[in-house]
């Protein structure tokens, strides 16, 4: 658990520990943040050398475990000093914590005054079951306080346990209906009859009829819906749907700073939306909106959200310009620097090499594949997602001329994802090999009766299986330029 809570810390939380560590044990001695460096290299799979570089060989082992359990407390002390004032509902647990210490201390008057504090945030941001905490002890603190009335507590607990309820009773409707959306296979109308499977389990399970006009409800909502339309690939009916949802959040003014992370994601449902109805103009539309939302609130979400607007702006010019697509990758690279996410490298790499693809520039498609293999996020990657990206290296090889890599690398693809090539989803991926096998050892410059039959048969199967999407190169594409090429 430990290894695991290092490596979730970003570059932030990392400083305020070695601050924080100067001042307190376990950083008097340096062995904490020392044991922090070696733990965050990975050195966790052999305890024994992380021991004898901390203590040597005459350590005592109950020294390091006990040094261990206290990086891990300050490790956590520096995360929740960090991150108090970050989020709301943190800063209402600070005031509660606050509360609680002066009340052991006996200062009632000043205990009361931060659970005022933490009842004003909770009522700001709808927390109701935190109020009900501080109701709790307010009620209390009134046998400390003859200024405070309990009655008046009392009342406001009562009514905040209605909206509790209400809110329970939400979360029971919208548990139902993710569960009959799983049920219902098909929806033949998409969008309506999903609109009307939401009605008929909000009068089914709920009582209270304002519930429907409740934000809170309908932010989730919109998530189930969403979804579900993702995930029966209704994009046109999504979009229906997302439009409507926006301009209503935007009309009543639901969208404000405690809802900005559900703003900026409904954009970037709406802009995936248009893109996989290839509606290119007004993909780049929203996209744009949403780069200026993202700009708001001091950039809050700014790097949750600056991956999926760049990916949308790829896929847009990678239909239009490609040189504009490929300076925008650049862009997005320069960007990654400061953060050094290894998916994204993984993003930036795999794109350029599709782009450069593209722009038929062979070899430099292979380089920028084969700096993929050593990415990080790449190595830990689904097997699948790998076999893909071989299959491509393999065209990419075949485009270049190099015939011997590509029977090279075919047997090395076919000894490595045995297993898969006997999987029936990728038979797809099986018949692109076995054609560029064919290809590799022909000296004919023109393409073989038996291979073009293979071209035929498997352009004919990618036309009704529709599953461009899954590819890494879109192999029709690439077919049909194969044919026109080699015809005579």
């Amino acid at each position: 658990m430990l290894s695991e809570l290092i490596q979730s810390l970003n570059k932030e939380e990392l400083r305020f520990y070695k601050i924080y560590s100067q001042r307190y044990a376990s950083g008097k001695d340096g062995l904490g943040s020392r044991l922090l460096d070696l733990l965050r290299k990975g050195a966790e799979e052999d305890e024994n050398e992380v021991f004898k570089k901390l203590y040597g060989e005459a350590g005592d082992k109950n020294t390091y475990y006990r040094l261990k359990n206290r990086l891990q407390e300050d490790i956590c002390d520096t995360l929740t000093l960090l991150h108090f004032g970050k989020h709301e509902t943190n800063d209402i647990h600070r005031l509660i914590c606050i509360y609680n210490i002066l009340y052991q201390k006996n200062k009632f008057e000043l205990a009361y005054y931060f659970l005022r504090k933490a009842e004003k945030k909770a009522q700001q941001t709808d927390n109701f079951e935190l109020l009900d905490l501080i109701y709790t002890n307010v009620v209390k603190l009134s046998n400390e306080i003859m200024s405070v009335n309990p009655e008046e507590y009392v009342a406001k607990q009562t009514e905040n346990a209605l909206l509790i309820n209400r809110m329970r009773q939400m979360d029971q409707v919208l548990a139902v209906l993710n569960y009959r959306i799983k049920l219902t296979q098909n929806f033949q109308k998409g969008n309506e009859t999903l609109l009307k499977l939401v009605d008929k389990t909000v009068k089914d399970f709920a009582k209270d009829k304002s519930i429907k006009e409740n934000r809170g409800f309908q932010i989730k909502i919109y998530r189930a819906i969403s979804q579900a339309m993702v995930q029966k690939q209704q994009f046109r009916e999504l979009e229906t749907f997302l439009l409507k949802t926006y301009a209503d959040f935007h009309d009543k003014y639901w969208f404000e700073k405690d809802t900005h992370d559900i703003h900026l994601q409904m954009l970037v449902y709406i802009v995936n939306a248009y893109l996989m109805q290839k509606k290119f103009d007004e993909a780049l539309l929203y996209s744009r909106i949403l780069k200026d939302e993202m700009e708001k609130y001091d950039k809050i979400y700014y790097d949750k959200y600056i991956f999926f607007y760049y990916n949308s702006l790829i896929i847009i010019y990678q239909e239009k310009d490609n040189d504009k697509a490929l300076a925008t990758l650049n862009e997005f690279e320069h960007i990654n620097r400061k953060s050094k996410n290894s998916y994204y490298e993984q993003f930036i790499h795999l794109n350029r090499a599709i782009l450069y693809f593209l722009m038929k520039k062979y070899s430099d498609a292979v380089r920028s594949i084969v700096k993929l293999y050593v990415n990080d996020h790449y190595k830990q990657a689904d097997r699948s997602f790998k076999f893909k990206i071989e299959i491509a290296e393999v065209i990419m090889q075949y485009e270049t001329g190099d015939n011997n890599t590509v029977e090279k690398r075919i047997k090395q693809i076919k000894k490595s994802y045995r297993d898969l090539l006997r999987d029936e989803t990728l038979k797809i991926d099986k018949s692109i090999l076995e054609i560029l096998q064919a290809l590799a050892i022909s000296d004919n410059k023109k393409i073989e009766p038996k291979v073009m039959k293979k071209i035929d048969l498997l352009l004919g199967a990618l036309i009704r299986e529709q599953e461009e999407t899954t590819h890494v190169i879109k192999y029709t594409t690439w077919l049909d330029s194969l044919k026109k090429r080699r015809a005579n």
